[in-house]
């Protein structure tokens, strides 16, 4: 909260000191002490940050107001500079670290947000100091405020939100409409209808997982290459976009009635932390869109915390329309370790597994959930 009060000023002061140190700030947290979730703060002794790539799962803090202040902060650093990597940290805070925080029944909070359970771990109905409800509340109420940004002669779209707008470009009324299934895929149509004829550039985000980067900065990477690309038509037609910051440019003379139509590849990937993470060596996370995943104890049994994830694992995407409110999960046949009755032997059997979006899990009862799951045996905690 601090940084964004700090960028309003910068802005408001036109002052470039301000802005020069709020992106180092930025770099310092995001390349070297985010989680892939979007959560910040490894401790919570201090509430805050211990040395760099140090990111323990099952005790991150990753306090629920850090993730709305992430979103806070990144918005103002994308307003100030114009890139859209700002709105990429945005988005994945948004739709991972910050939701997961309130439960699906919008009455249960998280307070920390940690990435691996071995159970006991449940959203409480209220806290002594109840700074995560009000603030998960109030983000949840401005979502709208995230979606859409002007300057006198463009208009941005940052997030893939259902939505309306009504916007003044070079003094003319412009109303744009945006339609999607988005994050359980990556349609998007947005139609615009100027009052007149106009001409403005209209910049569309296109997010860095769709462009074979998880995260800004190098601490994360697909582990899986992808050769799939977006694509951008404009009333039917393939328009050739030149890349911006981020933003697939289209500047031309709009008209009512105008469809740009967006489509985002969303195949299943594999993220990988680089070695200085030392709690996520030999492992891999799984990201579809901007959604992270995990493994709980309801879909996959006793054995949820056995799962291995070798490199040639191949999931697929499924929607399941009575879970969770309906969500995509992953599922595949997976090498699952699996304890003897008598608990003297270990065998490996390939069994089918199910993996649900992040910010579901602790909505069906109390049990074992990860995130970060292991490639190979190698240092393998076995649960009976």
């Amino acid at each position: 909260y601090l940084y964004t009060g700090a960028a309003d000023v910068g802005a408001a002061r036109n002052d470039n000191g301000y802005m020069d140190a709020m992106k180092a700030v930025w770099e310092d947290v995001v390349f070297r002490n985010m989680y892939i979730t979007g959560g910040i703060g490894s401790s919570g002794s201090n509430e805050g940050f211990t040395v760099d790539y140090d990111l323990p799962n099952e005790k991150a803090y990753c306090e629920t107001c850090a993730s709305v202040g992430m979103v806070f902060w990144n918005q103002r650093m994308n307003l100030l500079s114009g890139e859209a990597k700002y709105m990429d940290v945005l988005e994945r805070s948004l739709y991972n670290g910050a939701l997961d925080g309130l439960s699906l029944s919008g009455d249960r909070f998280f307070y920390g947000n940690p990435l691996a359970s071995n159970g006991g771990y449940s959203r409480s109905e209220w806290f002594g100091c109840a700074c995560c409800p009000s603030n998960i509340a109030r983000l949840v109420e401005s979502v709208g405020n995230y979606i859409y940004a002007r300057t006198y002669d463009a208009v941005y779209v940052n997030l893939f939100i259902g939505s309306s707008a009504d916007l003044s470009l070079r003094n003319k009324k412009v109303k744009i409409a945006l339609s999607t299934n988005y994050p359980w895929d990556g349609e998007v149509q947005i139609t615009l209808t100027p009052e007149k004829q106009t001409r403005f550039g209209l910049y569309v985000r296109i997010p860095g997982w769709a462009q074979n980067q998880p995260v800004p900065g190098d601490t994360y990477l697909f582990a899986d290459p992808d050769t799939s690309t977006f694509s951008i038509w404009v009333n039917g037609t393939a328009e050739n976009c030149k890349l911006v910051n981020g933003y697939a440019v289209i500047d031309r003379n709009w008209k009512k009635g105008d469809v740009v139509r967006l489509s985002l590849p969303m195949p299943v990937r594999k993220v990988m932390a680089i070695e200085k993470v030392k709690e996520n060596h030999n492992c891999v996370a799984l990201q579809r869109g901007p959604l992270v995943y995990c493994f709980e104890h309801p879909d996959n049994g006793a054995q949820n915390m056995n799962i291995i994830l070798p490199d040639q694992v191949t999931l697929t995407a499924q929607f399941e329309p009575e879970l969770l409110n309906g969500v995509v999960v992953l599922k595949g046949n997976v090498p699952v370790l699996t304890v003897s009755a008598d608990k003297l032997k270990v065998t490996t059997e390939i069994k089918p597994v199910t993996a649900i979006p992040y910010y579901t899990w602790a909505n069906r009862g109390e049990g074992p959930m990860k995130v970060w799951v292991p490639r190979q045996i190698e240092d393998v905690r076995i649960v009976p």
